[in-house]
């Protein structure tokens, strides 16, 4: 139950700066919304150790799950505001 909440957190926080990059990066310039992503995968690596304990001590499907739910909800949320 702890991962669930650590993979929606993950995946709230990749949202918010999916929103702020599309509100704030220029439409024409798709190929710089990865960098916005870098913080959010640093911060991850640093408090791995931390979070894995969520994950049972797998240190491994921690940052994989979190750092798939970071890119999903990045990207859905960017791909959302571009859209309208």
């Amino acid at each position: 139950m702890r991962s669930v909440v650590a993979t929606v957190a993950a995946m709230a926080l990749g949202a918010i700066a999916g929103g702020i990059a599309a509100s704030k990066l220029p439409s024409d310039k798709f190929i710089w919304t990865g960098f916005a992503l870098v913080p959010l995968f640093a911060l991850l690596e640093v408090c791995l150790k931390r979070i894995a304990a969520l994950f049972g001590g797998n240190v491994n499907s921690a940052r994989f799950t979190l750092a798939g739910a970071l890119v999903i909800g990045f990207y859905g949320t960017w791909f959302a505001v571009r859209s309208q």
